[in-house]
């Protein structure tokens, strides 16, 4: 055997190569993965579409699973806004707002009485409808608390933000999993010199022409393998000697949830696209129906009222309150108004997301990654078999061609 070795000292190289091969393969692997974003080639066999963005709507729905039922309550994150204090904050914009439309109004259709009040009367009145308008703006948002499930429709909103960027899961997977991927890279080297050594070994004993080919075949699939499995297994630390052992995913718990909760509500779940989903037709008739619920709530306690009703009574009520109801609607659904502020709870949603997930179970937590390799990864290791293959064939031409005939 030691003769063999020095005789050909180009069996030398056989571990190298092998390392060589492993890293290679790994590396295709993880391009594979995510690389091209659209298929390329003759559908539906005769080409590649990255796994990821092949299956972004499937893993979206995973991911939508995930989010919904163990990591957030929507209704948790909205109901627990005290709406008080919220209203509040706008009360500076309401008067301006409500000073504006109450002197219009008051023009409009009781001019003559409206300028013989005294100043502070027309400012007691208008003091009087701002005080109305954030008791309505109240209860319209504690209305939408209530029925947050009939307004936001998280599922067409994550749906939806993944067909609008088809780089989307690619970005979310690379994030939270990237040492995971760099150490499939990496370890395909490792693994394929150790390999490579019981490789070298064989070929020395027994040097028959489908040694490299088949080796490089088992380097191939087995670096991949190893890798895949070393990722997720164990899931629970494991004591080997003076060692702990544990699923390299799992091992990184408390920043994946980090990174995945900031992309999440970065990308998904945040200002722009919750306030969209206020602005679509469903959301946005549900909330007009509060607004006009509560609206002529208040109508009818003026009605009430001796004083009141005495003018409202001269009043077309029906005409002035399709047009209140029309400026309030722009009011509302401006980039800079209530609803805008009332959708950006982002930052609820990130703490939550975050708090949650850094306490999921292993099983539970192995789901935010796995889906991406579970489906397809025999594709990766076959194909990381394949190319093993191939160098194996072409190690045996260029550098054992006196065996190879």
């Amino acid at each position: 055997m030691w003769q063999n070795l020095i005789e050909a000292p180009q069996n030398f190289l056989i571990p190298l190569i092998s390392g060589i091969v492993g890293w290679f393969t790994n590396v295709v692997a993880v391009k594979m993965m995510f690389q091209p974003i659209e298929f390329v080639g003759f559908r539906p066999y005769l080409g590649w579409q990255g796994i990821i963005p092949a299956n972004a709507r499937r893993l979206a729905k995973t991911a939508l699973h995930i989010v919904t039922f163990r990591l957030l309550d929507i209704k948790e994150v909205f109901r627990s806004m005290n709406t008080d204090r919220f209203v509040d904050q706008f009360s500076a914009q309401f008067r301006s707002v409500t000073a504006q439309m109450v002197q219009r109004l008051a023009q409009q259709h009781l001019s003559a009485v409206w300028n013989n009040l005294a100043n502070d009367v027309q400012a007691q009145v208008i003091e009087k409808a701002h005080a109305d308008v954030m008791t309505v703006s109240r209860m319209v948002l504690k209305d939408a608390q209530d029925h947050i499930d009939d307004i936001l429709d998280m599922r067409g909103l994550l749906l939806a933000a993944v067909e609008r960027d088809k780089t989307l899961m690619n970005r979310l997977f690379q994030t939270i999993g990237a040492p995971e991927f760099r150490f499939i890279e990496r370890s395909g080297f490792y693994f394929g010199v150790l390999f490579g050594i019981a490789q070298l070994v064989v070929w020395l004993i027994y040097p028959a022409w489908w040694m490299l080919p088949a080796f490089g075949f088992f380097v191939g699939y087995a670096t991949n393998w190893v890798a895949l499995k070393m990722i997720f297994e164990p899931k629970i630390p494991l004591r080997v000697g003076p060692w702990t052992v544990q699923g390299l995913f799992h091992r990184r718990q408390a920043e994946i949830s980090v990174e995945f909760a900031r992309v999440v509500t970065g990308e998904v779940i945040n200002r722009d696209n919750l306030f969209a989903e206020f602005r679509k037709p469903v959301a946005r008739a549900k909330l007009l129906e509060f607004v006009h619920t509560r609206s002529r709530e208040l109508i009818q306690s003026y009605q009430k009222h001796p004083m009141a009703s005495m003018f409202l009574s001269a009043l077309n009520l029906e005409e002035i309150e399709k047009g209140v109801l029309a400026e309030i609607e722009a009011e509302l659904f401006s980039e800079t108004g209530i609803i805008a502020e009332f959708a950006d709870r982002s930052g609820e949603v990130r703490d939550r997301i975050l708090e949650r997930m850094a306490k999921m179970e292993p099983e539970a937590f192995e789901d935010v990654l796995r889906p991406a390799f579970k489906q397809d990864e025999w594709k990766l290791i076959l194909a990381g078999a394949v190319l093993g293959l191939a160098a194996g064939f072409g190690q045996l031409v260029t550098l054992f061609a006196d065996v190879a005939l």
